[in-house]
């Protein structure tokens, strides 16, 4: 686990451990310890999205990315956390699931689709996902338009993906964008196929880094424009003055790093953390010059929905 912030204090987590597991439930329990909405703050985000519409109305940033937070009352504990993480599994079958116990610090759950570095050796993919809308899986993907703003929003993504990998591989390949479904939300989606240049892939002299092209890949992408903004840096620095919280490992990335064999880490969304006997949920959502706040409040609750439903 790798935290949004690398400035903001969190450690990058690795957990080792055994590789493969069983589930031991295969039907699992519907939890009686049902959250309850403790705070959330639609004045706090009003003012933060009040400050990245002024910067991109200056055409300071092509895009920012605001995210906000919610928080519940819960009584459960580490038997209906795993009664919840199998649910997931269940439930959304197309995207990466996780649970993640952290000594001191709780435990972070999510229900994550978008991929940051995925594959090995000589084949790796990526992704461009963005662009939003909640869309009942009754509605065949192919029936679904897309607003000019949800098309701006993705391309720019994966304009920076695809400038940003482009010193590292030989081959660059694309599919897309096209629509794609994860859970009740439909996502715009521009899948990147790389094969990276040979002489990249030697070892490197600190062997607490991965191989070179996956530790550029990786310090390359992240944070990416789908969950920080354009310009990269100046959007970082730009959110962590006005979005008033910290993400902590909210939009960093997760997964599973595996030299030997496959790779597979993911932009941590859909989230949720998970201490004493409260959750904080987290969502946000792009926000470009012609945005609109009631459109990108509500497009927080759909994602926040996706890990609500499971619990």
């Amino acid at each position: 686990m790798i935290p949004y912030d690398l400035e903001a204090g969190h450690d990058i987590l690795l957990f080792e451990g055994t590789q493969h597991l069983t589930p031991v439930i295969e039907h699992p329990a519907s939890s009686h310890h049902h959250p309850t909405l403790a705070t959330q703050h639609p004045a706090k985000y009003a003012n933060a999205y009040s400050a990245f519409i002024k910067a991109l109305e200056r055409g300071e940033f092509a895009k920012l990315v605001l995210s906000r937070t919610s928080e519940w009352k819960w009584n459960g504990k580490e038997k209906e956390l795993m009664e919840a993480f199998h649910r997931a599994c269940i439930l959304y079958p197309r995207m990466m699931i996780y649970l993640a116990m952290i000594p001191g610090e709780g435990a972070w759950m999510g229900c994550t689709p978008e991929i940051l570095v995925s594959g090995s050796g000589h084949h790796y993919r990526t992704m461009a996902l963005a662009g939003t809308m909640s869309v009942p899986e009754s509605i065949p993907v192919k029936n679904i338009v897309w607003s000019q703003k949800n098309r701006k929003e993705q391309e720019i993504v994966a304009d920076y993906i695809r400038d940003s990998v482009s010193p590292y591989v030989r081959i660059l390949e694309e599919e897309g964008p096209y629509t794609s479904r994860a859970g009740q939300l439909v996502h715009l989606k521009t899948e990147f196929h790389l094969t990276p240049i040979p002489n990249t892939n030697h070892p490197l002299p600190n062997t607490q880094h991965p191989s070179p092209i996956l530790y550029n890949l990786i310090k390359t992408l992240h944070p990416t424009p789908a969950v920080c903004g354009l310009p990269a840096k100046e959007a970082a620095a730009f959110i962590r003055k006005y979005e008033g919280y910290d993400r902590s490992y909210y939009s960093g990335v997760v997964g599973m790093l595996d030299e030997d064999s496959e790779t597979n880490l993911f932009v941590n969304l859909r989230c949720a953390h998970f201490q004493g006997e409260k959750f904080t949920v987290y969502g946000g959502g792009g926000i470009l010059k012609d945005s609109n706040l009631g459109a990108e409040w509500n497009e927080t609750n759909w994602k926040m929905n996706t890990i609500l439903q499971i619990l």
